[in-house]
């Protein structure tokens, strides 16, 4: 339920800030673990709407990681990407297309371009292409994002799907009303499909 969910977000909130203390006292504020305490938690703010304050800890989480573990890691791009979809919902949408860019690279270069990790990368870069109104761009990060999720999730994933959906989106938005509905129509034949298994 929504009530359940908000008291585990701001239970989870609770307890990151308390590993945040235990870190200090620990292994000091320039260790890699202290990075990802910030950086969980700054998950957690934006997720509650403190959008602002998540990005103030994925900042702080960002600088730590880049000097700890240097800027090609693969964590480094994790944070720089969750701080560009931050950026977005503040409306900065050149600094999010900017961070998650970088990020993107970083990801194809460390983890492959067929990682889920990647994927959730172009996904996120694909929503801020979109909201610039790129959307030819934003159609080339969804769609290499869908093949890559079908080919690790299995086409009748809820992940698979949402990404068709924000495909279709950015279709529709361009004007090729054909390709969007041809996928809608897809859609609504795997979410067919997915009941009957159920049922």
């Amino acid at each position: 339920s929504l009530e359940h969910t908000l008291f585990s977000q701001e239970e989870a909130s609770r307890l990151y800030s308390k590993a945040l203390a235990i870190y200090v006292l620990g292994v000091g504020t320039e260790h890699p673990s202290y990075a990802t305490a910030l950086h969980n938690k700054a998950f957690v703010e934006r997720l509650q709407g403190n959008v602002e304050e998540g990005v103030r800890l994925f900042s702080k989480a960002l600088d730590i990681r880049r000097k700890a573990l240097g800027p090609e890691h693969s964590d480094v791009a994790v944070t720089m990407h969750n701080l560009g979809s931050c950026s977005r919902e503040l409306g900065n949408l050149e600094k999010a297309k900017d961070l998650q860019e970088q990020a993107l690279l970083i990801l194809r270069r460390r983890l492959g371009t067929e990682h889920l990790i990647t994927a959730g990368c172009m996904n996120a870069l694909g929503l801020t292409l979109k909201q610039t109104e790129d959307y030819d761009g934003a159609v080339n990060m969804y769609a290499n994002a869908l093949g890559v999720q079908q080919r690790a999730l299995g086409v009748r994933h809820p992940d698979v799907i949402t990404t068709m959906h924000n495909l279709a989106e950015c279709y529709s938005g361009s004007g090729d009303s054909e390709k969007a509905n041809r996928i809608r129509d897809s859609i609504l034949k795997l979410l067919e499909e997915n009941q009957e298994t159920l049922s």
